[in-house]
């Protein structure tokens, strides 16, 4: 039953795609016409590509949660403060790989207790995850003072500004992540359940299916790629930064729901999910290139988002 459901919305989700495909292309060829200078480089293009790896991973990350029928608000504090706990141990000596698996513990940790607190005391997600963003939030100002970490690392610095190749090697960690998570959600049974969790959760536990359990997982999963995020993001700034991660929730929900999944629960692509994360990447890029002023660019992002919810809505109603 589960699987006609996934197959009745395939055609839903390849329109969709396919649809967003066209879009890019059609403001590729209107920027290399108005900014051929500018916008086809290869400097432009990698800067891009970097711009979008961060906010795709977390948005990864968010597809299974939304695909739940929840919301994950903690993502970018949790990228944060996990990029804050690795350089500060490394800033107390220990071993760098351990620093790393620290920061990492800690991202984890805040979304396996995201997961556990929703489930074990049936609380609205968007409740708890804002409690605990602003939990993270805190104890980043603790740690720091309110003051970066320096971090000299050359491994964690290849992480975010090394090249593999002509490609930016944090693009390349956000490509492999994305295609296993394009494997989990479409070809195993861990992603059927979730988008059943998310299509009908009664139906779900009636089933059989560790509703609770499946749900502590997809967003220890969402915790999981934060760290993932937080050392990369530290390795691009060689710092800890007590502000890294500002908008990245709103930022990765918004990339998920762009790209079709619904915030309802019960549809996700994370092909799609990688297609809104480059589509609204390209568009902030176009319109820092055109010289529209940052506030301007913030209302238009936000109208786009708007506009896309409402047409997500209208079709998907129209489906039924």
């Amino acid at each position: 039953m589960i699987k006609m459901k996934q197959n009745v919305l395939k055609p839903l989700f390849l329109k969709r795609e396919s649809s967003m495909a066209l879009i890019l292309v059609a403001i590729f060829l209107a920027m290399s016409i108005a900014r051929p200078d500018t916008f086809r480089t290869q400097d432009n293009i990698f800067n891009l590509m970097k711009q979008i790896s961060l906010i795709s991973i977390i948005a990864v990350g968010q597809t299974f949660v939304l695909a739940t029928g929840g919301i994950d608000l903690s993502v970018g504090y949790s990228l944060g403060l996990a990029g804050i706990v690795t350089t500060k141990f490394f800033e107390l000596g220990i071993s760098p790989w351990a620093a790393i698996l620290l920061g990492l513990s800690t991202s984890v940790l805040i979304g396996f207790l995201n997961g556990a607190v929703i489930t074990a005391f049936n609380l609205p997600p968007f409740i708890v995850t804002l409690g605990m963003a602003n939990i993270a939030r805190g104890l980043t100002y603790i740690i720091t003072k309110g003051f970066p970490i320096a971090l000299e690392n050359e491994f964690v610095w290849e992480l975010g500004n090394g090249y593999w190749g002509p490609v930016p090697i944090m693009a390349v960690i956000m490509l492999v992540l994305a295609a296993g998570s394009t494997y989990l959600l479409n070809s195993t049974r861990f992603g059927t359940r979730v988008i059943a969790i998310g299509g009908n959760e009664t139906a779900a536990m009636l089933s059989g299916i560790n509703v609770k359990g499946y749900k502590t997982m997809v967003y220890t999963l969402a915790g999981l790629l934060c760290g993932i995020a937080g050392i990369i993001m530290v390795g691009r700034l060689n710092a800890g930064n007590p502000n890294a991660g500002l908008n990245f929730d709103t930022d990765s929900i918004a990339a998920a729901v762009v790209g079709g999944t619904a915030m309802s629960g019960g549809d996700a692509t994370m092909i799609g999910t990688l297609l809104g994360s480059l589509l609204l990447g390209v568009i902030k890029n176009a319109l820092v290139l055109l010289n529209v002023n940052m506030y301007w660019q913030t209302v238009v992002v936000g109208l786009i988002i708007i506009v896309v919810c409402i047409f997500d809505s209208y079709t998907r109603v129209k489906k039924k």
